[in-house]
């Protein structure tokens, strides 16, 4: 299990115990200041961290310290942790008030405005609030479930956001082109921005048939997923897996599942 879940998961996935959604978490004056810029900010909040941080680890000569710093520092404060369809679902039981908001990372990257930002908790009273023009969208318990879904289904992978561990309050649903966590890790190397989930692809050989163009393989944003053609199938590496299992909605063979990080040894411990 990630480090979070050793201190907060209560023998689950620290996003799946319902006491982390327990609005006693909210006591905590830093993280009442933490979820109010978010809110309060808004596009504001991604643009200013996301260029400070980028400039920041570029620094000549010291950006490999401040690299080390956010990594001992921004973990704990605000960030993700990709999360399977299943694990996207079964948290939303834990959680309240869901409330659909612009995506963030569009509007920073592309200008696009898409409502694919589900929130909850204190997020809708805060909107409310704070910033009562902007765009919001209240659904019911139900209706997060079936738009997690059609996001899914779309090729969005998700990711848990948090205010100050283990506080979840949103699931993002987003691409590749747009995802700024994603960016931060792989452009500027900053890991913690963006923590692998859970679980890591599996291919059942027997199953798994050649395909001219493997569409599960062009469906992962990782790069995890690989067409070997001396076997006739795909192959996955598992360091690069990042259990959002998009994959699987793509194989019409069925061959494709997740299992628990720790089972496969690539992977184990690899977040």
């Amino acid at each position: 299990m990630c480090e979070f879940c050793s201190e907060h998961g209560q023998d689950n996935r620290w996003y799946l115990n319902p006491e982390n959604f327990s609005d006693k978490l909210l006591e905590d004056p830093k993280r009442a200041k933490t979820i109010e810029k978010l809110v309060g900010w808004g596009i504001d909040y991604y643009v200013d961290f996301t260029s400070r941080v980028t400039e920041m680890v570029n620094w000549p000569v010291i950006g490999k310290l401040v690299k080390k710093a956010v990594d001992r520092i921004a973990p704990k404060e605000h960030g993700g942790q990709v999360v399977s369809l299943e694990d996207s679902l079964q948290l939303l039981e834990y959680a309240r008030d869901f409330v659909l908001l612009p995506c963030a990372c569009r509007r920073l990257v592309s200008h696009k405005q898409e409502m694919a930002c589900l929130n909850f908790g204190p997020v809708k009273d805060l909107m409310l609030r704070y910033v009562p023009g902007e765009p919001i969208e209240e659904l019911t318990l139900d209706e997060a479930r079936k738009l997690v879904r059609d996001f899914d289904r779309r090729g969005y992978f998700h990711q848990v956001l948090y205010a100050k561990i283990p506080f979840p309050i949103c699931i993002c649903n987003c691409e590749e082109r747009y995802c700024t966590s994603l960016k931060q890790r792989f452009a500027n190397g900053v890991e913690v921005a963006l923590y692998k989930g859970h679980d890591v692809c599996k291919v059942d050989a027997e199953r798994c048939k050649e395909c001219e163009s493997p569409w599960c393989a062009s469906r992962c944003v990782f790069g995890a997923i690989s067409y070997n053609p001396e076997r006739g199938g795909v192959e996955v590496d598992a360091s690069r897996c990042f259990g959002c299992g998009l994959c699987r909605g793509a194989c019409v063979h069925d061959a494709l599942s997740l299992v628990p990080r720790e089972m496969v040894p690539q992977a184990a411990g690899k977040w």
